[in-house]
């Protein structure tokens, strides 16, 4: 009597012989390329959701502020001084774990007109160099203004949508007036135009000017500003920043996050946590069902071959979990393919960004990928456990199906 041993050596030659048909053949390819592709529509999947999830919110803190630190105030108290801008407070809050960048910002409403028409405008503020970074990689015409004491400070950013708006381009001369008593009007020369896709989220097109001439609009002294705008490393931090931010206000200042300003935009963004459950659950079951197709056509192939190793004292454990390797062979060729196919895509997308989005519908222009290696790994890992849950359990169902009927192959 052969050694069990021996027997599982005959049945892994059976399952492997050459003399495989075209089908088995087929489906066990198919069962690759099944569960490469599969795994790497998860991973590509994750990391889109991921990168909206990131790029966005990145993006508008780097605009707008992750954080803001503001006085409670009253509408009526709007054209006020907001904050006394102290540089020992300013040291003090750069200080704060996470933050990246911190910059005193003025707003002021205004109606931006043109030969061709008006609009209303945002005037935003701006003093530091720092702050002009984010419109340094989103201009689109144009250059970055230089504010300083030797030169004018008359120049302007407009968005792309101002510009379209009002028929202007780079060099014209754009005309604001400030409804005050009275009503007040300064002339702007358009030194750059810049591509911000988000502009929607903000209510109307936002413009940046040099702070001094807002402040001398309002009348404001020279350590005053409208509010202390925060850049943050990351924004999933916003939270626990502000927390430690709060220590160091008064009580006549608050401090407030992004998602606070803006709760349908992150509303939108969790969104996308739905879509990836929805997507893992279709490609679990079709790569459940590639797998077990690829089972049952491999015993099927060979009700003889199992006919005789059973009459030989192969037990059907033994057959199970000869089975359940060669499934687990054909996931791990699977992964291999996928993990290569996803390392491909990544790359060239992040490279060259081919696949481009409308940035009116998206907030971006191309697809953003950013997959950390911690959902890699587990993606990985879940893979290789639902794989081996999904064969030892049709392991055990098919052959307890077949068992009696490999006896009565002759």
């Amino acid at each position: 009597m052969p050694q069990p041993t021996q027997l599982r050596k005959l049945l892994y030659r059976a399952f492997k012989a050459s003399s495989a048909t075209r089908l088995t053949r087929t489906v066990q390819g198919l069962a690759i390329m099944g569960t490469a592709a599969g795994l790497a529509l998860i991973l590509l999947g994750s990391s889109i959701v991921d990168g909206f999830q990131w790029e966005i919110p990145q993006r508008m803190g780097q605009f707008w502020g992750h954080l803001q630190v503001r006085s409670l105030r009253s509408e009526e108290d709007a054209l006020r001084p907001h904050l006394s801008i102290r540089q020992q407070r300013l040291h003090t809050l750069q200080q704060i774990s996470g933050v990246r960048r911190l910059s005193t910002v003025i707003l002021l409403p205004g109606l931006g007109r043109s030969s061709e028409g008006m609009e209303g405008v945002l005037l935003k503020g701006v003093q530091d160099d720092s702050a002009l970074d984010f419109f340094r990689s989103h201009l689109v015409e144009g250059q970055i203004p230089v504010w300083n004491e030797n030169q004018s400070t008359q120049e302007i950013l407009i968005p792309k949508s101002l510009a379209t708006a009002l028929r202007v381009q780079c060099g014209d001369a754009l005309s604001f007036y400030f409804m005050q008593q009275p009503v007040r009007m300064r002339k702007f020369k358009v030194s750059g135009i810049f591509q911000m896709p988000m502009q929607n989220e903000l209510g109307r097109p936002v413009a940046i000017v040099h702070q001094s001439i807002l402040r001398k609009l309002l009348g404001w002294p020279e350590n005053a500003g409208g509010h202390l705008e925060m850049e943050l490393m990351d924004h999933r931090q916003m939270t626990e920043t502000r927390l430690r931010i709060d220590r160091v206000l008064t009580l006549q200042e608050e401090c407030v996050t992004l998602e606070e300003q803006m709760p349908a935009l992150f509303e939108w963004l969790r969104f996308f946590d739905t879509n990836r459950v929805v997507l893992m659950i279709l490609l679990v079951i079709v790569g459940a069902v590639n797998l077990i197709s690829a089972l049952l056509i491999m015993i099927l192939e060979r009700q003889r071959s199992l006919g005789i190793l059973q009459i030989m004292g192969l037990r059907p454990m033994h057959l199970a979990q000869t089975t359940v390797w060669i499934g687990l062979r054909l996931v791990f060729r699977g992964l291999i393919i996928g993990n290569l196919i996803t390392a491909v895509v990544y790359f060239v997308q992040n490279q060259w960004k081919f696949i481009r989005l409308d940035p009116e519908s998206y907030y971006l222009d191309y697809v953003p990928l950013k997959l950390d290696w911690q959902t890699y790994l587990i993606t990985n890992l879940g893979a290789i456990l639902i794989a081996f849950i999904i064969l030892c359990l049709s392991a055990v169902l098919l052959l307890r199906r077949y068992a009696d009927q490999n006896l009565k192959f002759s």
